[in-house]
């Protein structure tokens, strides 16, 4: 064995031959590469649960950083609770009943952050199909308007109508139809 591979570094360096120099120079090469491709900051642990009361996951992981990383799905659970808004017969204008429920509802809007929300405008099924379209797109974007003013970004927000489409209630009554005229909330894909 040569007497420089007992001294460290340069002199392993200079005792090997030519071919095997230039198979350290690739490897330090690689590996030099290899290295510039990890990120800059360690890991993020997001196996760890916080525990809430009851059995299951509350869908809350812990960070790094000790913050909660909260998903969208929970982050919609929690906002669940949104009051469906009502609407009077041929009408996009808010009831006061449908204000004090936004209020609430931009409330609940608000403390999630992470969450775009669909508001779905929705007529009963008098009317022609293209007018009820129009008039659910009006109510869908008065419900957005007041939610705006209670302090919700409208970039947070997204309109749809559905016309008489989709009802809540079949049935071919003043009742049903007081169901039908309505703006409801989900989160937007």
């Amino acid at each position: 064995m040569p007497k420089c591979f007992v001294n460290a570094g340069l002199c392993l360096f200079v005792c090997l031959s030519d071919r095997e120099k230039k198979l350290m120079v690739v490897l330090a090469v690689m590996m030099t590469g290899l290295n510039g491709c990890k990120g800059d900051s360690e890991p993020i642990n997001t196996s760890s649960t916080t525990s809430g009361s009851g059995s299951g996951s509350s869908g809350e992981t812990t960070t790094g950083s000790g913050l909660p990383e909260i998903d969208a799905n929970t982050l919609f659970d929690r906002a669940r609770g949104l009051e469906v808004i009502y609407f009077d017969y041929n009408s996009y204008s808010l009831r006061p009943d449908a204000m004090a429920s936004l209020k609430s509802n931009a409330e609940k809007i608000r403390s999630v952050p992470g969450v775009i929300i669909q508001i779905e405008g929705h007529c009963d099924e008098r009317g022609t199909q293209e007018y009820n379209l129009a008039l659910g797109e009006k109510r869908a974007l008065a419900t957005r308007e007041y939610l705006m003013n209670m302090g919700v970004s409208g970039d947070r927000m997204v309109t749809i109508s559905y016309g008489e489409e989709d009802p809540a209630d079949g049935g071919h009554s003043e009742s049903a139809w007081g169901k039908n005229r309505r703006s409801e909330f989900n989160k937007a894909l």
